[in-house]
Order: structure tokens, then sequence, then C-alpha cells
């Protein structure tokens, strides 16, 4: 059964190696992490959530990117996390290659539930300092400043595939 699910697993990574060898192979690279600043950008909220921009801008030659960042609530700048990290709110939608040029910008929408939607007993809300992101390969883990009240015993934040521009839609 293991070994049906990696095969299923690289079966459905295929289309996406695929699209790194033909970007690479029109001479565009995959983006590296030390080209990436990471910043928050807009927040918008709705129906017991806000949402918040994290804004990858590249810095130097065009690059490519793609996927779905991982996104880790911390108690602080030392990176300790706190609570579950996000969970994937586009689970089977196909991530589209972003050619980003040098100054332009790619973003993710990071949903923060409201922790009143939750039972305390449930949700154990507490204080973030910040995040931390990465997007393998493209993004090592960085840690952003945002402030948010989260929930230590379940997920309530969710993340999302990375799109074109700064709204993170």
């Amino acid at each position: 059964m293991a070994r049906g699910a990696a095969a299923a697993v690289l079966v459905a990574a295929a289309p996406l190696l695929a699209g790194s060898a033909r970007a690479e192979a029109a001479g565009v690279p995959a983006c590296a992490s030390a080209q990436l600043v990471v910043y928050v950008g807009v927040s918008s909220g709705t129906a017991g959530t806000i949402y918040y921009s994290l804004v990858l801008t590249n810095r130097r030659a065009a690059c490519v990117l793609w996927g779905v960042p991982a996104i880790q609530p911390v108690a602080g700048p030392t990176g300790r996390a706190l609570g579950p990290p996000a969970r994937n709110a586009s689970v089977g939608q196909m991530p589209a290659r972003h050619v980003v040029a040098r100054g332009s910008s790619v973003s993710v929408a990071w949903g923060v539930s409201e922790v009143g939607n939750y039972p305390p007993a449930r949700c154990r809300a507490a204080h973030a300092w910040g995040v931390t992101i990465a997007l393998r390969p493209f993004l090592a883990p960085r840690r952003v400043r945002l402030a948010s009240a989260v929930c230590t015993r379940l997920a309530s934040t969710t993340t999302r595939l990375v799109a074109p521009g700064v709204t993170g839609t």
C-alpha cells in the first residue's frame, strides 16, 4: 500500500517536474531563496476569518516557482511553533507555475479563523508573534512578524496556492 501511494505521488508530481525542466530549458531558472523578499501585504476579513497576504518579491533575475507554502504560527522571533501548521485549503487544485520577473511579486492568502469560533477547551487560544513560511525548494523557512490569535489544539489557520500579484488571490 505504501509503495502504491508513493508511486501515485510521483505520478502526480511528474507534470510539475516536467514543468520545471521546461522553465529551465527556456532560460528561466527556479527561484532561489536568497532572491526572494517576504513581507505582509493587505488583509481582509470575511465570515469569521481574516486573510493576510504574504508577499514574495523577486529582487534578482526572473525565476519560476509554484506550490503551496507551509505556514506555521510561531510564539516569538525564535520561531517556536505555536499550535498546528496551517491546513492546505487548495487540496485538489493544480498549482500554476509563476514566472516572477525582477521586482515582481507573487503571494499567498494565509487565513486565520477567529478563535471565538471554537469551543475554548478545543481551541486553547494563544497570541502568535508571527509565522514561519517556507515554499520548498524555492524559499527556505523565514519568520515574518504578523501578530494574530490562533488555536493551539486545532488548526485554525489555512494556506493556499501561490497566486500572482500581492493580494493572495
